[in-house]
């Protein structure tokens, strides 16, 4: 096994640790108090457009960034990103209305290209042999993120009231109850791309090469004084005496033509069978996925009359971030130890099966509201399958790398991966939202037909995967 490069890992895993901006645990009462809607019953569509809208703006751009990536290299589009998702988190924290709310979300998401960049990294920089412990460890270090996010979250909202010993003075912690968790956020990420700046190796083939045959023809310049360069005289030369003809340039040289990357259109890549394959199952999944994390803190935030089970922000947090780490565990353990046996195919089909057994599961925990003990031990337990079912975007990662059709396609490749992902990211949340306020209104099924309708989508998700196939090399 090829060893792992262990210091660009990490890099790229802060990377992904910093990006992550959890306005999960307040994003609803943060509309509920700034009365963006006097209806406790439409908070959720309304956080399901916040939510969402980090992903359209996102959806427009992440390609771009992409192929951007694959011409003028992988560090400055990564350090791009991240000035994206501090300033988005900063203009997040001062938001005092809701056209607020989603400026800073929509410039969030437009300059975030990061996760298709890290991916395309991670291919450059691993082979067949070590790529399965690779890619788990940015899905892993997105855990950790959710983990501190919604504790970061759900404990810095109102610091003035919560702390009024250290934060009950300043008057703009009032006045801005969600400033501090963003303030933090984004401290953070201007701390990773400090790291990034200064320690990231550039791994674009035709950057590298350029790199390359510059500090060859630097070293062959600097092992022959005598010769001369372009531009200049060799000294000790009169009228008298001509320059010899015998004398040539160096071999290697600094002019040394690199070739150029020319970036594959989007219907190109659309007209792979592989890659439209990979594509649709990946939607799916995202869809599935979004749309269960949504409808889950709506119907933890809900109050009990509408069929909720009227939970803080703080406490729901706390839920999100109880099985976090089973989800590292899962990702840095299980996953690379489960790879070698079943293969990469197998492992997203399983996962991805996971994820109808849990929404079946989830409508059977309805209870009498003193049985609420009952529901938050099956909230627990059905958050841990989620983890395993969380496998299933690992296994995708590399099934999209597998269906890049040649090196030079593989920014625009991951780019177009995530641009799909955005489309589930931005319609899942308001439409699984929507779909929830239907169901409770109207009282569809108990309430539960935003499950049906999540476990069909699932169904799907799991007829797609089996058409998905890794390229033969």
């Amino acid at each position: 096994m090829t060893p792992l490069p262990v210091a660009q890992l990490a890099i790229l895993c802060l990377v992904r640790l910093a990006e992550p901006h959890r306005i999960f645990p307040y994003v609803n009462a943060m509309i509920e108090e700034l009365h963006v809607t006097d209806n406790l019953a439409d908070i959720g569509f309304y956080s399901g457009l916040v939510d969402g809208l980090f992903a359209v703006a996102q959806l427009f751009t992440v390609f771009q960034w992409g192929r951007l990536s694959d011409r003028i290299g992988r560090k400055p589009v990564i350090c791009i990103g991240l000035l994206g998702s501090a300033s988005g988190s900063f203009c997040f924290g001062l938001s005092k209305s809701f056209h607020q709310m989603l400026f800073s979300r929509a410039m969030a998401g437009a300059l975030s290209g990061n996760v298709a960049v890290v991916s395309s990294i991670i291919s450059e920089i691993t082979d067949k042999t070590n790529q399965a412990q690779a890619f788990p460890l940015t899905g892993a270090f997105w855990s950790i993120g959710a983990i501190i996010g919604p504790l970061i979250g759900g404990t810095l909202s109102h610091p003035a009231e919560r702390y009024p010993a250290i934060f009950g003075s300043y008057d703009f912690l009032k006045d801005r109850p969600y400033f501090l968790p963003c303030f933090i956020s984004s401290l953070f990420t201007c701390f990773s791309i400090t790291i990034a700046y200064f320690l990231l190796e550039e791994t674009l083939p035709s950057k590298v090469l350029e790199k390359k045959l510059k500090a060859a023809a630097k070293a062959e310049l600097l092992r022959s004084p005598s010769m001369p360069s372009y531009g200049t005289l060799t000294t000790g030369l009169t009228p008298d005496r001509p320059q010899s003809s015998s004398i040539s340039t160096p071999p290697t040289c600094v002019e040394t033509p690199v070739p150029k990357v020319v970036a594959p259109s989007t219907r190109s890549l659309l007209a792979d069978q592989h890659i439209r394959n990979v594509l649709i199952a990946g939607f799916l999944l995202s869809f599935v996925c979004v749309g269960y994390q949504t409808v889950f803190v709506l119907w933890a935030y809900t109050p009990l009359s509408l069929g909720g089970l009227a939970r803080k922000p703080a406490e729901i947090g706390y839920v999100l971030s109880s099985t976090g780490f089973l989800g590292i565990l899962v990702s840095l353990f299980l996953f690379p130890a489960l790879h070698p046996r079943f293969g990469t195919k197998s492992i997203y089909a399983w996962s991805i099966s996971l994820w109808p057994v849990m929404l079946v599961l989830i409508p059977l925990l309805g209870c009498p509201n003193e049985m609420l003990a009952v529901i938050r031990t099956g909230l627990v337990g059905l958050s841990a399958i989620s983890r395993f079912a969380g496998m299933a975007f690992s296994a995708q990662m590399i099934m999209v790398k597998s269906a890049v059709p040649n090196q030079q396609s593989l920014g625009s490749t991951f780019g177009l991966a995530q641009s799909v992902a955005c489309i589930a990211r931005a319609a899942g949340p308001a439409f699984a939202s929507s779909v929830f306020a239907i169901s409770v209104d109207k009282n569809i099924l108990g309430g539960n037909f935003v499950w049906v309708v999540l476990l069909l989508v699932a169904l799907c998700g799991v007829a797609a995967t089996s058409r998905v196939e890794e390229r033969q090399e």
